[in-house]
């Protein structure tokens, strides 16, 4: 994948990001074409955000039912987290195999250039990038929460994973919409 800019490039850019940090933390320049170095692991983690969003959505919002038919307290907040890793893992596991399904159905020849264009534009994706950055910040809360309710477990780190990328995502849509309201 080779940018095609009209005239010369501006001062300060090149023609590719090189920062090992900007696969899962993308944050471009303002006047950045570059194209990320890795764009299949740029692919790969923009999905698993995703699985992990959707996933912890459909995991937060099934607390609702689970507070009406499950225990109480401390509980609850357990029960909550272990069944939000299974919704998160779910929603990775589709999300990775609609992406690799869809791989898959291009011509092998078109391969490597539909992943190639895909990470460009994930990565120059300015708003998709905010909610990414605070989606790594809610992973991050999310997780030291869920390891404080379930232990040190993989469906304490999966689960609060999932419910700090859902409430990430919420606080972005919710700061969106009061900044468009002023």
């Amino acid at each position: 994948l080779r940018v095609v800019v009209q005239g010369p490039m501006p001062k300060g850019t090149k023609e590719f990001d090189d920062s090992l940090v900007h696969i899962i933390f993308r944050n471009p320049s303002q006047e950045s074409y570059a194209a990320p170095t890795r764009p299949t692991a740029v692919f790969g983690v923009h999905v698993m955000h995703k699985g992990l969003q959707l996933g912890g959505a459909v995991g937060a919002s099934s607390s609702v039912l689970l507070a009406l038919t499950g225990p109480r307290g401390f509980r609850f907040l357990k029960r909550l987290v272990q069944l939000t890793a299974l919704t998160s893992t779910a929603g990775m596991a589709i999300g990775v195999g609609g992406a690799v399904r869809k791989i898959s159905s291009l011509p092998e020849s078109e391969r490597q250039d539909g992943i190639e264009d895909r990470a460009f534009r994930i990565f120059h994706n300015r708003k998709q990038n905010l909610v990414d950055r605070y989606s790594c910040v809610g992973i991050g809360m999310g997780m030291i929460g869920g390891t404080l309710v379930c232990g040190l477990s993989l469906s304490g780190l999966i689960g609060g994973a999932g419910l700090g990328a859902a409430a990430a995502v919420g606080v972005v849509i919710a700061k969106t919409k009061t900044a468009s309201q002023k």
